[in-house]
């Protein structure tokens, strides 16, 4: 007897296909209907025809192909298109939205590709992403198994220097020891740039294994090497060490060139070893290594470090008499060695010596000497130097500009500071603030209110606001001129400006009515800061009840003392010295 058929079996049926993933059921398609399979097609012809026009070619619309890309879409993409067309390629996975990325192996296969191309940068674009997408994935495997046969040469070292751009040294030297153990090193190009950043670090067991890991996998090193590695003993203050190693790398053939002899000139003077770096020096032209530039800088800045300033001045002429023009760095170093011994004079005469030579980088310099000078208390025959040197044609740092302003202000001079100011605009610079507070604030200890306020509006027409200071400077100092009204005004437009007011505020100008005997508005001014602002400056109220004891009588004394509590004011024991007092008086 045939089985009875449930009436739920077509329901089970199709929640049961429901369950089933897209893609299963989409295999059952024929192949030309498959959207999987198409999806894969359509990608794939148009990297074809990107990379055969790249300018008429459009990116690809991935708005409706996200629901049938998956990883083995992708891995369909790369391995019809990687080979042909790697970079396209490359970009196309780049652009995916996220959750979508390109795995580790389809990176490591346009690496591949890209490499066999002579797409060396493009290569290494490709692992640089691989490293940033999978942090955790040990990259190596992956590139070596990326080709059925032997890998591209170039790609250890590409996955070092890969490693190194996202500051993974650590990772970078195993990788480098691990393909090298595996019989595909990294070349010579990026074991210099793992040395480097080896002893950069200060890691120098590291840097000498990777070089002895370099040298049993017979990868040839090359000048630069050389170079790294005695620039590590010296940055390891090991220079005789550095210095036997130079000679046998001669007995191997190996001949050092300028840069190797300036490593080890650098490394002698930073030591104070100077006597080794001059014999050194001396060697030098005997083996056909003549000192440039960079040579005799070096020994000129080590000259000046040890006080050894003649010396430095005839290690500079003697560059000049054997055909070298002193650059910046040159002019500079022995400029500096002059101003630490206080020797202005010919500090003064290098710097013009150095602008007519017609280096432009004069800016260090004239720093350096301007500052000395100033240390020294030479404003007077520092301002003489730099107004020649504005007629040449030099524009003085900004930095410099600040400091002298700062020393003529610091020595009441606020006029030769504000006219400093006016250089420093036809210069091209831009004052900041600091610079106009400190010369408002010294034409305020100077007395001169006047050419303080024109100094403000002068830095408001230049779109500097005026800060706490600036205003500080003013009231405080119309205040104590007697001018206690034109202090309100510059309050109000404190005010106005959005600058917060204080206790020290509300006092300069109570203490500055009280003086000139205008005690109603002294009164005033202190009851609109308890109102207005919700300060209570004690002394600014008690300096209104001293004022009181002295010209009022009792009874308004005792009045104003009555508006001060309900202003919230609590006597303290100057408060009560001061009523005794008034009232003693009274009595008396």
């Amino acid at each position: 007897m045939p089985r009875r058929r449930s009436a739920h079996a077509p329901e089970a049926m199709s929640k049961a296909v429901a369950r089933i993933p897209s893609s299963t059921l989409t295999s059952l398609l024929p192949r030309a209907l498959n959207p999987h399979v198409a999806v894969v097609d359509l990608v794939a012809t148009h990297l074809a025809a990107a990379a055969d026009d790249a300018d008429e070619a459009k990116p690809v619309d991935l708005t409706r192909l996200l629901p049938y890309l998956g990883h083995d879409e992708l891995t369909a993409v790369v391995l019809r298109a990687g080979h042909s067309h790697p970079l396209h390629t490359l970009r196309f996975l780049l652009a995916l939205p996220p959750p979508l990325q390109p795995s580790p192996p389809h990176l490591a296969f346009l690496a591949r590709s890209l490499a066999s191309s002579r797409l060396f940068s493009h290569a290494l674009d490709a692992l640089s992403h691989l490293v940033r997408l999978h942090p955790g994935h040990d990259a190596l495997p992956t590139l070596l198994l990326a080709s059925p046969t032997a890998p591209h040469p170039s790609l250890p070292g590409l996955l070092v220097k890969a490693l190194l751009r996202h500051a993974r040294l650590r990772d970078a030297f195993r990788a480098a020891l691990r393909a090298a153990a595996a019989g595909a090193p990294p070349d010579a190009a990026a074991f210099n740039a793992l040395l480097a950043a080896l002893s950069r670090a200060g890691r120098f067991d590291e840097l000498w294994a990777a070089r002895a890991t370099m040298r049993r996998a017979g990868v040839r090193p090359d000048a630069r090497t050389f170079n790294i590695l005695v620039a590590a003993l010296c940055r390891a203050e090991d220079a005789e060490r550095a210095q036997g190693f130079l000679e046998e790398l001669e007995e191997q053939g190996f001949e050092p060139d300028v840069v190797t002899y300036n490593t080890l000139l650098s490394g002698y003077c930073r030591r104070g070893r100077l006597q080794e770096a001059l014999r050194l020096f001396d060697v030098m032209p005997h083996r056909r290594v003549p000192p440039d530039l960079v040579s005799h800088t070096i020994l000129i800045d080590g000259l000046c470090k040890a006080w050894r300033l003649n010396d430095a001045r005839r290690m500079f002429d003697r560059m000049v008499q054997s055909g070298l023009c002193p650059d910046a760095v040159a002019y500079s170093v022995l400029i500096a060695g002059y101003c630490n011994e206080g020797r202005l004079r010919e500090t003064r005469s290098l710097l013009m010596e150095m602008v007519g030579s017609g280096l432009s980088a004069v800016a260090f310099a004239i720093r350096v000497v301007i500052e000395h000078h100033v240390k020294f208390g030479k404003l007077l025959t520092c301002l003489n130097m730099v107004a020649p040197l504005r007629k040449y044609g030099v524009v003085i740092p900004s930095q410099s500009y600040s400091c002298l302003i700062g020393a003529l202000c610091d020595d009441m001079r606020p006029n030769a500071a504000r006219g400093l100011l006016q250089w420093m605009i036809e210069d091209g610079h831009s004052p900041r603030l600091q610079m106009y507070n400190m010369i408002v604030d010294c034409f305020c200890r100077c007395d001169n209110p006047k050419e303080a306020l024109d100094v403000k509006v002068e830095m408001i027409s230049r779109e500097v606001k005026p800060d706490y200071d600036t205003y500080w400077a003013l009231i405080t100092c119309l205040c104590r001129l007697g001018r206690s009204l034109d202090g309100q005004s510059v309050m109000v437009e404190m005010i106005e400006s959005g600058s917060q007011l204080n206790e020290a505020i509300c006092a300069a100008l109570v203490c500055g009515f009280c003086k000139e005997g205008d005690l109603d508005r002294a009164a005033l001014i202190v009851k609109s800061f308890v109102l207005d602002f919700h300060i209570h400056c004690n002394e600014s109220y008690n300096a209104l009840m001293r004022a009181y004891c002295e010209t009022r009588s009792t009874a308004e004394l005792l009045a104003l003392q009555d508006r001060m509590l309900e202003l919230g004011f609590v006597p303290n024991s100057e408060t009560c010295r001061s009523i005794i007092y008034g009232l003693s008086k009274s009595s008396g």
